[in-house]
C-alpha cells in the first residue's frame, strides 16, 4: 500500500487510487521474511547407571532404581526392610546398643556355604487359581546363577527388559517381578521389587522390597503356576 497525502491508502504508486492525488513518497511496508526451517525444540533426558545393578536410570523418574531399589538421593543400596515389630518381654537396659533388625529369614537353618547356585524352573498346575489359564506342558529348565544380580520376570523387547531368569510363559509374572542378589557370604537374597501379583517363598507371601535370605532347597512360587527351586551344590 502507498500513503496518500490526504490520508488514503492507495494501491497505485504514482496517484492515489482513491482520490487521484499525486503520491509524493513511497510508503511500502517492509516484509519480514520468515525462516523456511524454524529451529526445532529438542529435549534431552539424562540417564545414569545404578551403581548396584547397573540398570539405566532416568533422572526425571524418581530417586529409586526400579530394579533393586537403590536410592540415588541418599546413596542407600535398597529399600527399607519391611518387618513385623513385636514388643520385647525383657527390654534392654539403658545404654545397651542393640543390633539393627536383620532381613526377614523364613528358614531357621543357616544358609549353605558358598558354592554353585542353580535354579530349577518348573510349571506346577496345582498352583493355579480358578481364573488361571490352562498350564502349559513344559519340562523343567535349569539355569546357573553366574551374575551377582539376577532379575526374575518376563522379557520385553519394547522396553529392553531381558531377565536373567525369564518366565515368559506365565503372563501373571511382571516384567520386573523380583531380584536375586548374591551376598558377600556367597548366599542369595530375594526381593520382590513391586510385582503385580506377589511372590511366595516356601508357601509364605513376602513383603514388597523386603530382603529374604534364600538357602538351598527353598522354593519360590509366583504367577499362575510357576515354581523356582534354588539349589546350592
Amino acid at each position: 500500500m502507498y500513503a496518500c497525502p490526504k490520508g488514503h491508502n492507495s494501491t497505485e504508486a504514482d496517484f492515489c487510487s482513491d482520490c487521484g492525488a499525486k503520491i509524493m513518497g513511497l510508503g511500502v511496508a517492509e516484509l519480514v521474511p520468515t525462516p523456511t526451517n524454524p529451529p526445532m525444540i529438542t529435549s534431552s533426558v539424562s540417564t545414569q547407571p545404578c551403581p548396584v545393578c547397573t540398570t539405566p536410570h532416568e533422572a526425571d523418574t524418581g530417586n529409586f532404581c526400579e530394579i533393586c531399589g537403590y536410592n540415588f538421593l541418599t546413596g542407600n543400596d535398597g529399600g527399607a526392610v519391611i518387618a513385623v515389630v513385636t514388643p520385647l518381654v525383657n527390654p534392654p537396659a539403658v545404654g545397651v546398643v542393640q543390633p539393627a533388625n536383620p532381613p526377614q529369614n523364613l528358614s531357621i537353618t543357616p544358609n549353605n556355604p558358598p558354592g554353585r547356585w542353580q535354579v530349577i524352573i518348573s510349571i506346577d498346575p496345582s498352583l493355579a487359581s480358578p481364573d488361571s489359564p490352562t498350564a502349559p506342558t513344559q519340562a523343567p529348565i535349569t539355569l546357573d546363577l553366574t551374575n551377582p544380580t539376577n532379575l526374575i520376570g518376563r522379557t520385553s523387547q519394547a522396553r529392553g527388559i531381558h531377565p536373567e531368569i525369564p518366565l515368559d510363559v506365565d503372563d501373571a509374572v511382571s516384567s520386573r517381578h523380583a531380584i536375586l542378589t548374591l551376598n558377600s557370604d556367597g548366599a542369595f537374597t530375594l526381593r520382590d521389587i513391586g510385582s503385580s501379583n506377589g511372590t511366595m517363598v516356601n508357601g509364605t507371601e513376602i513383603a514388597i522390597m523386603a530382603d529374604i535370605n534364600i538357602r538351598s532347597g527353598d522354593e519360590i512360587t509366583l504367577g499362575h503356576w510357576t515354581r523356582i527351586k534354588l539349589i546350592n551344590s
